[in-house]
């Protein structure tokens, strides 16, 4: 994902490469009424780092371009930055880094997860494309055709400049600066167009890597409750199916008792006690919840018939267990890796597999 970002002016690149660490003076922010912070250091290994670091830039934007005009340093470093600060356009391309960042960082933590997420990517690759598609195409282009069949290049399909989805304080800046005088209509244009490549060779990009036409996905979603009324038993056999290593469900009439569990699990919400919607509930930020499934098909594997005491869903509870246990990223090997990489040095290169490295 990180290759979603990297595409962005030489200015906001060269901005956020020589601003690394540095700690403002004091006096600058007193004199431009901003509270004091230090600015915050962007790794390119850790790009989530990159939204943080636009936004306290952004916070002391007006103190540091204070500085920065007063400073008599004649290092090539503080003469670029100086350069920087004293166009204009620099803050209205930090704005519109604001602006579209978070789009992407919402969607890389998804992958960052360490619950069960599977039965979700499918819609939310979808939406996350969506997203970027409806801040420069018009609603009709993606709206009554498959994503994949979207002429992104085509003119007719994209919104003029003055509806780009570049955020409204940007746009507001740029606005602004350019009825000040401050900017000529040709940078406003040359903006405009890089915003618009930014965000068509985003589109582009995911397009080619996010896994749209992966048939586990849509099929992963029947273990959603939530959306069992739109699944089919067609989705739980898929799994069938492909892990018949793992789900010894060949035979037919096996298979036709999956799918009487099918439709006996078309249960009510109500049916789940409210004990386990909430322990099961999970936030994300202040606008996002949703339920985790794999606590909800705990329940599930549980319940009894009541006709016959045995368990209601032994067969269908197996292929959803199975599924909620399908990586949704491969976040958690990277993890594992990190631990090794600090427990395992130059002088701890040999680890016992039952004491440090465990």
């Amino acid at each position: 994902m990180h290759t979603l970002v990297a595409w962005c002016t030489p200015r906001c690149r060269a901005l956020k490469s020589k601003i690394s660490a540095s700690i403002l003076p004091t006096e600058f922010c007193v004199f431009c009424d901003t509270t004091y912070m230090e600015v915050l250091q962007h790794f390119s290994i850790r790009w989530l780092s990159l939204d943080l670091a636009v936004n306290r830039i952004l916070r002391v934007y007006k103190a540091l371009t204070s500085y920065f005009r007063s400073t008599d340093e004649k290092q090539a470093r503080c003469l670029r930055l100086r350069a920087l600060f004293e166009d204009p356009l620099t803050e209205v391309h930090l704005l519109f880094y604001q602006a579209l960042l978070p789009t992407f960082c919402q969607f890389n933590l998804l992958f960052q997860r360490q619950h069960p997420c599977i039965y979700l990517l499918h819609w939310k690759v979808r939406a996350f494309i969506r997203k970027l598609m409806s801040k420069f195409l018009k609603p009709a282009a993606f709206r009554t055709t498959s994503l994949e069949s979207v002429d992104l290049q085509d003119q007719e399909n994209q919104l003029p400049d003055t509806q780009l989805g570049i955020g409204l304080t940007t746009k507001s800046t740029l606005i602004r600066l350019h009825e000040a005088g401050e900017i000529p209509s040709g940078d406003v244009t040359k903006f405009n167009k890089a915003a618009r490549g930014f965000l068509l060779r985003s589109t582009e990009y995911a397009l080619k890597k996010l896994p749209l036409n992966d048939p586990l996905l849509p099929h992963a979603e029947f273990v959603d409750f939530r959306q069992r009324q739109n699944s089919h038993v067609d989705d739980v056999l898929y799994f069938v199916q492909r892990y018949k290593h793992l789900l010894p469900f060949e035979d037919p009439r096996e298979q036709d008792r999956i799918s009487d569990e099918f439709l006996d699990q078309m249960l009510e919400e109500t049916d789940i006690p409210d004990m386990v919607w909430k322990g099961a509930l999970v936030s994300v930020g202040e606008e996002e919840q949703f339920h985790r499934m794999d606590m909800v098909w705990a329940h599930l594997t549980t319940q009894k018939s009541r006709v016959t005491g045995k368990e209601q869903f032994p067969r269908l509870g197996k292929v959803a267990q199975l599924v909620l246990c399908l990586p949704h990223s491969n976040a958690d090997a990277e993890r594992v890796f990190s631990v090794i990489g600090l427990n395992k040095t130059e002088c701890r290169n040999r680890l016992a597999l039952d004491g440090t490295l465990s």
